[in-house]
């Protein structure tokens, strides 16, 4: 009899596991541009955590390649490359120095420019 109990358990449990595997999904980051424009003025205004700005920095994003594009440019002014310097911490809760989110001033630029000129899509 406690195989029987045993087996039952055993089996509505492995098939919780089997629904949760073929229904669930696996956790993505796939940020939009509004949020990525939206962590860019937060490093300038000091509302960006370190956290979202290193996660943004260290994941490619594959889903969109105009925006990988500019945070391959946000990866250059963080570590820097052969033409310019690594971008240098900041004080008082910045997370850049005052160049350096000069520079990144720069990149907000061209990623407002890239929102304005997306077509806007609805589901309907």
């Amino acid at each position: 009899m406690d195989f029987v109990i045993v087996f039952i358990v055993s089996a509505f449990f492995l098939m919780l596991i089997g629904v949760a595997m073929a229904f669930g999904r696996s956790p993505a980051y796939r940020p939009d541009r509004q949020y990525v424009l939206k962590l860019m003025k937060g490093v300038a205004d000091r509302t960006t955590s370190e956290q979202a700005w290193d996660m943004l920095i260290g994941y490619p994003i594959s889903h969109d390649p105009e925006l990988e594009d500019i945070r391959r440019q946000i990866v250059d002014i963080h570590e820097g490359n052969a033409d310019i310097p690594a971008a240098r911490q900041g004080i008082n809760g910045y997370i850049y120095d005052r160049e350096s989110r000069q520079r990144l001033h720069k990149v907000i630029d061209q990623l407002e420019k890239l929102i304005e000129e997306s077509p806007v899509i609805r589901e309907f």
